[in-house]
């Protein structure tokens, strides 16, 4: 399964490449044309109904093509370079459907991607205009120039340089087509396809053509960035960009980076690293001292969730904090980069460092899914508990005649236990109910051994459990269902009751003990004190009609103040 793995993210980085996501605020069209060999493959492949035909057995993998490194022209600022035959015919790729890859290139594209020894990006930088981009494809076996790349031609018109003749762009946006020999392909910004050319019958090597040069034992993925030329692009957006003050230092980066490189092994035994490369050693310190920082303020954050989620009753979220524990204490040392002189490098020599990285990506990757789908259901299950209040209370009032008020009164007017404790007979709790002393208060000596049994349904499961602790509250104050001492009837919410709100979910910090007295105080000027935070982007709240509702965190402050009030006669939007 992992070399498997390891072959089907080749391709997908391959694919990835020639689609260039990198390349997003280049003006470039031709790039998605040339992504259209992979689109078809799946289509064919999805609509393939007979069974492939035996595939060959294979033996070891192709050999690895020189680099040609005369494309890489002296002012590029990037370059990316795969081996896709090498890593297609690879043991590990038997069960790839290579040969809807062939008959979909041959078809969309003119030649046989599992013939392409190398695909390399070139990048320069952009002048006045945008960034010039260069694709070379080297293959295995010559390639027939009349059928290749049918929907870039379509855009070119045949011209001359350099004694040969080639497809030129039409248009800048638009990509050339130069054929050097019959085994390699240009294709990109027309300047850059000629710059290329005339690079290659007299190499001059730049930084980035001798940092890719000297990288070693040929990786089936290979990148190299010379930061220096593109820090101005860098900076200016990372200055802009809402970076959280713990992480602040990030942005100091790109000034101390020179260059960066990246290998990746996905064939064999596997294996990757990145070199990052400082302006000097004490450039290297500070970078060293920044990863170090932001590492710590990570682990920290990460360590703070996971004591959270250890603290849950709920023993599939302990057991969760227990592995994300154990991995956090992994990763963490895996992840340190060591630092020798101006460089500092990153590497997994396969194996188990490979391993454990790939299950740390994946868990990456499925964990919050699983706690969006855990968090969702959750929620449905605070939306029920709501429902089941408000019916209470509906209850409440058919038979009493009115809602209750927020707690009954002794004689001086003192509350002394809230309207949840009154609501017990209507949730089928009436033997809880009768154990109560309702002339006394709710800590009183009788009344508050009854606190630890708090019926569930006052709980929202999405905060951490604290027994006796309820997280559904009514507005107190003028003008809302609870104020005062008063008990409200359906009568007098002239605003509607698909308009009023009934109950909240509060933040868990504000949770209440639930036989007391206590819930919100409404304030006008800040009316979602202690609201929002109950789920993630907002709080469940029931509504005096019985219906619930999700209300955002940034919902309209006087919107909800409208609904907080049952009386006030001003409209609400249909929309809130």
């Amino acid at each position: 399964m992992r070399r498997s793995s390891r072959a089907v993210i080749c391709w997908m980085l391959v694919g990835a490449m020639i689609h260039a996501p990198l390349l997003g605020s280049v003006n470039a069209p031709w790039l998605g044309s040339l992504g259209s060999t992979a689109a078809a493959a799946e289509r064919q492949g999805g609509q393939n109904a007979r069974p492939a035909a035996p595939r060959a057995v294979k033996t070891a993998p192709a050999p690895v093509a020189k680099l040609d490194l005369g494309f890489v022209t002296p002012d590029a600022v990037v370059a990316v370079v795969a081996h896709p035959r090498r890593v297609l015919t690879a043991p590990e790729s038997e069960m790839l459907p290579t040969e809807v890859i062939t008959a979909a290139g041959k078809k969309e594209a003119g030649f046989d991607p599992l013939q392409l020894e190398q695909a390399m990006i070139v990048i320069e930088p952009p002048g006045t205009d945008e960034p010039q981009v260069g694709l070379v494809l080297r293959f295995a076996v010559p390639v027939d120039e009349k059928g290749l790349l049918p929907a870039l031609k379509q855009n070119t018109v045949k011209d001359e340089f350099e004694g040969k003749s080639y497809y030129r762009a039409k248009d800048a946006r638009d990509a050339s087509i130069f054929l050097p020999d019959n085994r390699t392909v240009l294709v990109g910004h027309d300047a850059l396809v000629r710059k290329m050319v005339k690079n290659r019958a007299a190499p001059k090597a730049g930084k980035v053509g001798r940092l890719l040069g000297a990288i070693g034992g040929n990786p089936d993925l290979a990148a190299v960035v010379d930061v220096e030329p593109l820090r101005g692009l860098i900076a200016a957006p990372l200055a802009m960009a809402p970076v959280p003050p713990p992480f602040e230092s990030v942005k100091k980066i790109p000034d101390l980076v020179s260059s960066v490189e990246a290998k990746v092994h996905l064939v064999g035994d596997g294996g990757m690293s990145l070199v990052v490369r400082a302006n000097d050693e004490a450039a290297a310190q500070e970078l060293e001292k920044i990863v170090d920082g932001l590492m710590r303020t990570a682990l920290q954050m990460a360590e703070a969730e996971i004591g959270r989620k250890g603290a849950s009753d709920d023993p599939v979220e302990q057991a969760a904090a227990q592995y994300a524990k154990r991995m956090l204490d992994r990763f963490a040392r895996l992840l340190r980069p060591k630092r020798t002189g101006d460089t500092l490098t990153l590497a997994f020599q396969g194996g188990e460092q490979t391993q454990i990285a790939t299950i740390g990506v994946l868990v990456a990757l499925l964990l919050p899914a699983v706690q969006a789908a855990r968090e969702a259901a959750r929620r449905a299950q605070s939306v029920n508990n709501l429902k089941q209040l408000a019916l209470a209370m509906h209850n409440y009032h058919a038979t009493h005649n009115r809602f209750p008020a927020r707690a009954n009164f002794d004689a001086r007017g003192k509350p002394l236990l809230s309207w949840r404790v009154h609501l017990l007979p209507f949730l089928d709790e009436e033997n809880l109910y009768k154990q109560f002393h309702l002339d006394e208060p709710w800590d009183s000596e009788h009344n508050r051994k009854l606190i630890p049994l708090m019926p569930q349904v006052y709980q929202n499961p999405s905060a951490p459990a604290q027994p006796g602790k309820a997280h559904y509250v009514g507005l107190v104050g003028k003008g809302t269902l609870f104020e005062g001492d008063k008990a409200r009837r359906i009568a007098e919410i002239r605003d509607g009751t698909s308009n009023t709100l009934m109950f909240v979910e509060v933040d868990p910090d504000r949770a209440v003990v639930w036989t007391k007295p206590e819930d919100i105080e409404f304030n006008p000027q800040r009316p979602l004190e202690g609201l929002g935070k109950a789920h993630p982007g907002g709080f469940n709240a029931a509504l005096c009609d019985g219906s619930v509702r999700f209300i955002s965190e940034t919902i309209d402050r006087q919107v909800f103040v409208r609904l907080a009030e049952i009386a006030d006669g001003q409209p609400i939007p249909l929309d809130w």
